[in-house]
């Protein structure tokens, strides 16, 4: 598989929303580094001049990795982190509800559950952007049906806006059938407060009605409300893109970017790899869908990490 490319700085600078993409590189320069204070067997935490912006959280005990919190530009949280109507909804995360029949999704729902397991940080490195890269073993059953090399880059905000690159990369040991199972909404993911239930969403077809975009391919969706929102972007280099997206805002707020939303599985041979690579830019105020393109754009031109 060719490996995916990985982005220059994007970064929204203008107020009111975001810059265009000339001026988020040149702003760049003169931005705060992202700083990492990791609790050893918690959680890494990422601020930027004083500001939280997300804390990535690998404790074992846990069912799985994920972010939690994501911030907003004026510090409020966008995530909630096992609400007790879904309890496995967990922040910002990856998680896929049938590998091989497990589920590595729910949590309590009656299913033969697996665990996404932390086994070690490749790289922990502070800067503009601050990259965090971790080894996570999905494990069911004594056996290791993927392994996941997740890369992060926590990018300085600029105004109103914070953007993370996350890259998933999984190598099947023995192979493995990613398959969308009993839900549409398997890769990542996102629950809202629920300040943002009810909310909105946007798509690069500019479609605003929640039943036509859920399920429908697009290389950008948002969900926002009235303070503001976040947004997913699905890399050019990634399979099927540009990928379906699940949406939903009652009764609460969740948006995926979900390649296996029409039930079509990835079928993996022995230490075959499959890659994928999301932006996230959580923001304040209401989306520009202009914007939100040249933005995608940008980071779609950008050079190999």
């Amino acid at each position: 598989m060719r490996r995916p490319k990985r982005s220059e700085w994007a970064d929204p600078t203008r107020r009111g929303f975001l810059l265009a993409a000339a001026a988020t590189t040149s702003g760049a320069r003169g931005a705060e580094a992202v700083r990492l204070t990791h609790t050893k067997g918690e959680k890494v935490a990422a601020s930027s001049g004083g500001r939280p912006l997300l804390e990535y959280r690998y404790d074992r005990a846990r069912p799985k990795p994920y972010i939690h919190p994501l911030y907003f530009p004026d510090g409020t949280r966008a995530t909630l982190d096992g609400p007790e109507d879904h309890v496995h909804h967990r922040g910002l995360m990856v998680a896929w509800s049938a590998v091989d029949g497990i589920d590595f999704w729910g949590e309590v729902n009656p299913a033969p559950h697996g665990q996404i397991v932390h086994q070690r940080f490749e790289r922990l490195a502070d800067g503009n952007p601050a990259v965090i890269t971790a080894l996570n073993h999905w494990l069911a059953g004594g056996r290791v049906h993927l392994e996941e090399r997740c890369t992060l880059e926590i990018h300085a905000p600029r105004a109103e806006g914070i953007w993370l690159d996350w890259e998933s990369v999984f190598t099947a040991p023995q192979g493995a059938s990613l398959s969308s199972g009993t839900h549409p909404y398997n890769g990542l993911g996102i629950r809202f407060v629920h300040g943002m239930d009810g909310g909105n969403v946007l798509n690069e077809r500019g479609t605003r009605e929640i039943a036509k975009a859920n399920g429908e391919a697009a290389r950008w969706c948002t969900y926002y409300g009235e303070a503001g929102g976040v947004a997913f972007f699905d890399h050019p280099s990634n399979p099927r893109h540009p990928t379906p997206f699940f949406v939903m805002n009652r009764p609460f707020g969740y948006l995926s970017a979900a390649p296996t939303f029409h039930d079509n599985t990835f079928t993996l041979k022995k230490g075959e790899k499959l890659g994928f690579r999301w932006g996230v830019l959580s923001y304040s105020g209401k989306p520009e869908p202009g914007t939100l393109d040249r933005l995608f754009e940008a980071w779609a031109r950008g050079g190999e990490r």
